[in-house]
């Protein structure tokens, strides 16, 4: 099925992302604008956190729809391949600009050695070892993606799951860090992402499991 949506289902569903967007966007700007001094490189530096938290979690989203043959062939599948690589370089470009503004922001605390050191922060350390340990993940993923070809199928296979270790790790560190995640925009943001992912597994594991009798039934008929 080459649209998974009729153009009219899409185009409401992203108009309708777009009010939550800008209405949580609105509510979160009122609920961090406590003080009129605060630095740009930590705004910056909270946005750019976000941004590779949701990109991180809808390419890995988009991961188990792939390796679901497109949800169960509810999707294209060439179309959930596509949106899986470019949210995950989204979420690789993102990262490291989140790790950039957290380093060049004094008011952060955090060097360039602790971000890329675990545990060597001295400032949040926990939460800060949190996110250095998701950056390493990811990282190592996406080596292996690079060298698939050298690398045996199930050793590629491995790695790659450790992506749903990477998001919990994200998610635990931004809860953890994150000076915002009290505000309701951004703990739903949290609970929503979550969740879905979560769903996305179960719906993963129960189509394997219900598609395996018939394939031993095809198997057997052969």
């Amino acid at each position: 099925m080459k649209d998974a949506l009729p153009r009219a289902a899409r185009l409401f569903l992203l108009l309708a992302a777009g009010a939550l967007a800008a209405t949580a966007a609105r509510e979160a700007v009122d609920a961090l604008a406590g003080s009129p001094d605060v630095p740009v490189l930590w705004w910056s530096a909270r946005a750019l956190g976000l941004l590779a938290y949701v990109a991180l979690a809808l390419a890995t989203l988009f991961g188990v729809f792939v390796s679901s043959r497109g949800a169960g062939g509810l999707l294209d599948k060439g179309a959930v391949l596509r949106l899986h690589q470019r949210w995950a370089l989204v979420a690789v470009v993102a990262t490291a600009l989140h790790v950039l503004a957290i380093v060049a922001d004094p008011v952060a605390g955090v060097s360039a050695f602790a971000a890329l050191i675990p545990f060597a922060s001295a400032r949040l350390t926990g939460p800060v070892a949190l996110g250095t340990l998701a950056g390493l993940g990811f990282a190592v993923i996406l080596a292996t993606t690079v060298l698939a070809k050298r690398l045996p199928r199930t050793a590629w296979r491995a790695v790659h799951a450790s992506a749903f270790g990477v998001f919990v790790l994200a998610l635990a560190h931004g809860i953890a860090a994150g000076t915002d995640t009290a505000a309701t925009p951004v703990s739903a943001l949290y609970l929503v992402t979550a969740a879905t992912l979560v769903g996305a597994v179960v719906q993963r594991v129960l189509s394997t499991r219900m598609g395996a009798p018939a394939r031993r039934a095809r198997g057997e008929r052969s």
